[in-house]
C-alpha cells in the first residue's frame, strides 16, 4: 500500500478496559464498546518505543547494544471542543477522576485503510483552550501503559 492521508482517522474511547490484552474478540480490545470522539485534530502516538541498553566492552573496544524495556509513551490528542460530544465527555471525565481506575481508558485508533491500533491510557488532562481567530480546541493529555495491539485491515 502506498501513502495514505491522515484525514479520516477516527478515535474511539471506552471507559471499560479489556479482560485480556490482545485482539481476542470475546475478551480483548474488540470486545469493548467504543464511543467516537469527534472533531479529532491530531492524534497521540499510536505505538511506543524500545529503550536500548548499552555496554562498553573494554576487551573489544566496541560499544554493544541490546533491546531493553518498552516505553509505552505519552502524548496529546487535540479536538475541536464540543461539549455535546460523548467521546470527548468520556475523556474529560477520565481527566477529572481522582483515582487510578476511573482515569484509565481504552483507545481505538482506526486508520483510513482499516488498520486499528488499540492503546491503554491514563488521561491526565482535558484542557479547552482558545485563541483569537481560531476554533476553541480541547487538548487531551495521555500517558500510555502496556504495549499497543495492532490489528491489520481484513
Amino acid at each position: 500500500m502506498g501513502l495514505q492521508s491522515s484525514v479520516g482517522i477516527a478515535v474511539g474511547v471506552s471507559a471499560t478496559l479489556p479482560s485480556t490484552h490482545d485482539d481476542e474478540a470475546a475478551t480483548g480490545f474488540p470486545s469493548l464498546t467504543y464511543t467516537a470522539a469527534g472533531k479529532l485534530n491530531s492524534t497521540a502516538p499510536m505505538t511506543g518505543t524500545k529503550d536500548v541498553a548499552t555496554f562498553d566492552n573494554l576487551t573489544t573496544g566496541e560499544e554493544e547494544k541490546l533491546v531493553d524495556i518498552l516505553r509505552a509513551g505519552n502524548g496529546d490528542m487535540s479536538f475541536g471542543y464540543d461539549a455535546d460530544d460523548a467521546g470527548q465527555a468520556l475523556l474529560e471525565t477520565a481527566a477529572e477522576a481522582s483515582d487510578d481506575a476511573t482515569s484509565k481508558v481504552a483507545l481505538k485508533f482506526t486508520l483510513n485503510n482499516g488498520d486499528v491500533y488499540y492503546r491503554l491510557a491514563i488521561i491526565t488532562s482535558y484542557t479547552p483552550e482558545g485563541s483569537l481567530g481560531n476554533v476553541l480546541m480541547a487538548t487531551v493529555g495521555t500517558e500510555f501503559y502496556r504495549k499497543h495491539v495492532k490489528v491489520a485491515a481484513a
